[in-house]
């Protein structure tokens, strides 16, 4: 059977996450073990179920934060479409889309 181009990159959305998602594990053992002195593990004496529910709370915190950055990017670039002077509008959108914490 012959393969096509779809069908060689139609799980390269899910190669991509998992990847990420392997880095940004790994960071996190690194971090907590440079933390806490020690790997995480299910011996440890923790609510693991209530540090969850903490870490999500805050996870939908910043995707309500990401949610509202992204729509107000969209604005100032519409903005700079209809400006005789985008560059500021352009700059500005660049300075949210580029702040620490974002990789980039």
């Amino acid at each position: 059977m012959e393969q096509t181009l779809l069908d060689l990159s139609k799980h390269a959305v899910s190669d991509k996450s998992l990847e990420t998602l392997k880095e940004v594990m790994y960071q996190q053992d690194d971090f907590g073990i440079k933390k806490y002195g020690v790997a995480l593990d299910h011996s440890h004496k923790y609510d693991w179920l209530k540090m969850l529910q903490e870490e999500l709370a805050d996870g939908l915190k910043y995707l309500q934060c990401e949610m509202e950055r992204k729509d107000y990017v969209i604005s100032l670039l519409k903005a700079g479409l209809r400006s005789d002077e985008p560059k500021t509008f352009i700059e500005v959108a660049l300075e949210l889309l580029t702040m620490e914490g974002t990789g980039k």
